[in-house]
């Protein structure tokens, strides 16, 4: 079932059930702010960046997204890197900082949390599960509507209780280890100014809230909430309790004079969270709103804080920044322009929502590009020998029309079948691995593939197929659904056969 269907089973018990939680929300004030500790990037307690600054950005897409995503945590796994005179370092344990919305959240939280436990309990845990049909069973079951009855919960506090006890385990920000793990940032979408929202303390210091406390399987909800399906997840604004000027936003907020319309439209956002008697809620829905990619949050705090880079270099010099986007975007074929018949609303409604979110995510990656460009350009001309790359893992790498339309068939949905997961867990490590500015990297630091081993049934149910990457495009979609053959040959042709083959 994908996620329009799933949303109208929602909608139409939502007549009956009602929409509105009455439990209030949950999150608790704080009196001050230290802007040193706590769930934030630039905790004084987080591990080390190294000589490499290495960001993945996970986008939605439900299943499709987390599985994609799941297999280029996979690579970087069995990928290490050798700096001169020091020892092999997985590439994995160079990650810094994991920025998602929507169906990457769960990918990046559970990482977050377990790290790399969830390559032995994640599949089982989610991505293998009927999550979908699990919700929706819950939600018919009596005992959801008793409890909806007596208790006040609603759909939304349905699902959270749901990954609560199935994926998240009750954990809260404050079970991320920071010392050891990246900086997960999960993104939701503010309602009221469509701006995207950042579980990161720093958004949570001008609301006077503590994030350590916040329940991760809550903001993994609000991330991946699809608007009217789910109920927004809503946050107390507590603001005037605390001393927002021991925050990094402190001086940013007062800032007058602003460099172009972006700095000045994100301070706005900033300043509106500051007065809680005109903003006494914030309701949070499905990151993808404002941002599919989840390079907004990385864009957006280089923005505002407009770091002095020199200083940066002396202080943390880098040898290059890795930025890896896991694009799980798909193009499927649109009913609306082979009839005269004018679509339904709940068409026109889906058309502009995907054609608004297409073209904005357009225009955030051709903003990172431009970013990291004139950063390397502005490194060297200051004398620093760092490179900066930006690899994208994105369908539109594959050169086979008959993959491309197979995965653009894959629904945005809660739940896949098994043979699907496999196939884009093994594409999530194909497309990384055949990326020229990814093996570039590999080529300036020494990188080599590991080979693991993998029992006979694991390899071949994933990716495996009787076929050459020049067979014809008719039968690519057949043997992709003929269980999986015992031959394995890779299938994957991407666009540029330029690079190093990495394959093992």
């Amino acid at each position: 079932m994908n996620l329009g269907r799933f949303a109208g089973v929602l909608l139409a018990t939502s007549v009956l059930s009602g929409c509105v939680s009455l439990l209030p929300p949950s999150n608790q004030p704080i009196t001050t702010v230290d802007g040193t500790t706590g769930y934030r990037p630039f905790n004084t307690h987080r591990k080390p960046v190294g000589d490499h600054q290495v960001i993945l950005a996970f986008s939605g897409g439900g299943t499709r997204a987390a599985a994609l995503s799941y297999g280029v945590l996979q690579e970087l796994r069995d990928t290490t890197i050798q700096d001169p005179q020091q020892p092999a370092e997985r590439l994995l344990d160079e990650v810094d900082l994991i920025s998602s919305v929507s169906g990457g959240s769960f990918t990046a939280a559970y990482y977050g949390l377990y790290g790399d436990d969830i390559f032995r309990d994640y599949e089982k845990d989610f991505l293998r599960k009927s999550v979908q049909s699990s919700l929706i069973n819950n939600l018919l079951s009596p005992r959801y509507w008793y409890h909806a009855m007596f208790s006040g919960i609603n759909r939304t506090d349905m699902a959270v209780d749901y990954y609560n006890r199935t994926i998240f385990r009750d954990a809260t920000f404050a079970d991320i280890p920071l010392e050891k793990r990246p900086f997960i940032e999960i993104n939701a979408t503010d309602l009221s100014t469509g701006a995207h929202f950042s579980f990161a303390q720093g958004y949570f210091d001008a609301l006077c809230t503590d994030l350590y406390q916040f329940p991760v399987a809550r903001a993994v909800t609000a991330s991946s909430g699809v608007p009217m399906a789910f109920p927004p997840v809503t946050l107390k604004n507590h603001a005037g309790q605390c001393d927002i000027q021991h925050s990094y936003l402190g001086p940013i907020i007062e800032k007058q004079v602003f460099d172009n319309p972006r700095e000045e439209e994100l301070i706005t956002t900033f300043r509106s969270y500051l007065d809680a008697e005109k903003r006494p809620y914030i309701h949070l829905v499905d990151g993808g709103v404002s941002d599919n990619l989840g390079l907004r949050a990385v864009l957006d705090r280089n923005e505002l804080m407009n770091r002095n880079l020199a200083g940066m270099m002396q202080q943390n010099p880098v040898r290059d920044v890795l930025v890896i986007l896991v694009n799980a975007q798909v193009k499927p074929e649109k009913p609306l322009d082979k009839t005269y018949q004018s679509p339904s609303m709940l068409q026109t409604a889906g058309a502009l929502t995907d054609a608004l979110i297409s073209r904005y995510t357009v225009e955030t990656r051709a903003l990172v590009r431009s970013q990291m460009e004139a950063l390397e350009q502005e490194a060297q001309q200051q004398g620093f020998d760092v490179r900066f790359y930006f690899v994208e893992v994105d369908f539109a790498a594959l050169e086979s029309p008959g993959l491309q339309q197979y995965f653009n068939n894959l629904p945005t949905t809660l739940e896949l079948s098994n043979g699907e997961v496999d196939i884009l867990i093994e594409a999530g490590r194909e497309l990384l691995r055949q990326s020229q500015p990814y093996q570039q990297f590999l080529t300036r630091n020494r990188g080599t593939r590991v080979t693991r081993d993998e029992p006979a049934c694991a390899r071949t149910r994933r990716w495996s197929m009787c076929a050459s990457a020049s067979a014809a495009e008719d039968d690519t979609l057949g043997m992709i659904g003929d269980q999986f053959e015992t031959c394995e040959i890779d299938l994957i042709a991407v666009k540029d056969r330029s690079a190093p083959d990495a394959r093992h």
